[in-house]
């Protein structure tokens, strides 16, 4: 019985991936063969993966959105509608970080969210953005805090080379608010090195490829159409490397690249752009390779010449197995990631058996997902106990759920892949 539900799931979550390429009348036929109780078990995937506000607008277009069940159309109607209010309100507060930073001559790029152009996003109101995002140089980075902090912000964490801040009330993101505008607001800097290594400074970078745009008649910077998409490639391949990938996110690579198919200039361009860029054609590689397995070939061969083919066959193997697996997996995800980075560091001698350490890591404890105010009372501090320890216990299941799905399938990639311990 749960064998039959698992598989009618996973049919599920198949149909809604076809849904993006194949015509009305198969569309309709097979989503309707799915019943209310059906679509409710696979709404988290279908929220959390990215994908919900985007099966709701391929239908509308279609005419085929009465192929849901009313219930489910009404609640993504909502959630519709709520998302656009929650992107509204973070587009405000992007052009008004814009301003304040514009009025220090500090260099900067809008990044991700609602920067992608038209051919990728049709409209930004179907993305559930999460916060906004800003490059901008080392050398700058001291200036842009004190601007990002002057408006209210606190200076949350560091996390590599990205500053995070928040502001206004914390609270844990659940299902019931994730389209709704947040009590709390977040700003992440992405520091760009000055120089390449330390040494002399670069003549050129993306900030100074940087474009201005116009958003409802404001303009903003962003980035040149080449790191648009090297970078959204990159993004999406770090996530690869960890638990959970969007699958949204391979559908809007997959339009970009279908968008762009005849463009040769901006084939050149973004190839060389990505010489640049460490690890970016292998990033451009992988991306493409699985974006082309789920939606179709698009990939014209100014692109795939540098990076699909020159994948290596675990590489192929590894997309092959489990791209589709690990898009269709229920968040948090699972760890057959380990195989794809046991790969790409292979050269540096980094053997699978290293990588079980993080099956159950028992040296670590998960980031803070809450934050106290000064002011803080005693019945939401203990709210906020209460928040934490329900993460914690949620991050260890995860870890007990999948270490043992993985131990079983590493022999069977060791064996397909010619990989040792």
């Amino acid at each position: 019985m749960k064998s039959t539900i698992l598989n009618r799931d996973w049919r599920l979550k198949s149909a809604v991936l076809a849904s993006f390429i194949e015509p009305a009348d198969e569309i309709a036929r097979g989503l309707e063969k799915f019943s209310e109780s059906d679509w409710q078990k696979s709404l988290h995937w279908l929220d959390v993966c990215g994908l919900a506000l985007y099966l709701l607008d391929r239908l509308t277009a279609l005419s085929v959105e009465g192929c849901l069940p009313l219930a489910i159309l009404k609640r993504l109607q909502l959630n519709l509608a709520q998302n656009s209010e929650r992107t509204s309100a973070l587009f405000r507060e992007a052009v008004f970080i814009s301003h304040a930073l514009k009025e220090k001559n500090i260099s900067f790029a809008l990044l991700k969210g609602f920067t992608f152009p038209p051919e990728v996003v049709r409209d930004p109101i179907l993305r559930c953005q999460m916060d906004i995002d800003i490059l901008v140089r080392e050398s700058d980075a001291a200036a842009a805090r004190n601007v990002v902090l002057g408006l209210g912000y606190i200076h949350d964490s560091i996390k590599g080379s990205e500053w995070v801040f928040t502001t206004g009330t914390d609270k844990a993101m659940s299902i019931e608010s994730l389209y709704k505008v947040r009590p709390q607001k977040m700003v992440e800097l992405h520091l760009l090195p000055d120089g390449v290594n330390g040494k002399l400074p670069t003549l050129e970078d993306r900030l100074t490829r940087a474009q201005l745009r116009s958003f409802y008649g404001i303009e903003l910077p962003v980035l040149s159409s080449g790191d648009i998409f090297v970078q959204q490639a990159i993004h999406i391949f770090k996530h690869l490397c960890s638990e959970h990938t969007r699958a949204v996110w391979i559908l809007e690579f997959w339009r970009h690249v279908e968008a762009r198919r005849r463009d040769s200039v901006f084939w050149q361009n973004a190839r060389a752009i990505a010489e640049r860029e460490p690890e970016a054609e292998l990033a451009v590689g992988v991306v493409t390779l699985m974006s082309t397995q789920l939606f179709g070939q698009s990939a014209p061969e100014e692109l795939s010449s540098w990076s699909v083919d020159s994948l290596s066959r675990a590489v192929r193997l590894w997309v092959e197995l489990y791209g589709r697996r690990i898009l269709l997996a229920d968040p948090p995800g699972n760890k057959f990631y380990h195989f794809l980075r046991q790969q790409i560091h292979a050269g540096a001698g980094a053997p699978l058996a290293r990588w079980y350490r993080s099956l159950l890591p028992f040296h670590w404890w998960p980031n803070r997902i809450t934050h106290g105010q000064a002011d803080e009372r005693l019945g939401a501090r203990l709210t906020r106990y209460r928040i934490e320890a329900s993460f914690v216990l949620t991050r260890l299941r995860f870890h007990l759920r999948t270490s043992i799905p993985f131990v079983l399938e590493s022999h069977r990639w060791k064996r397909l892949a010619g990989t040792g311990d």
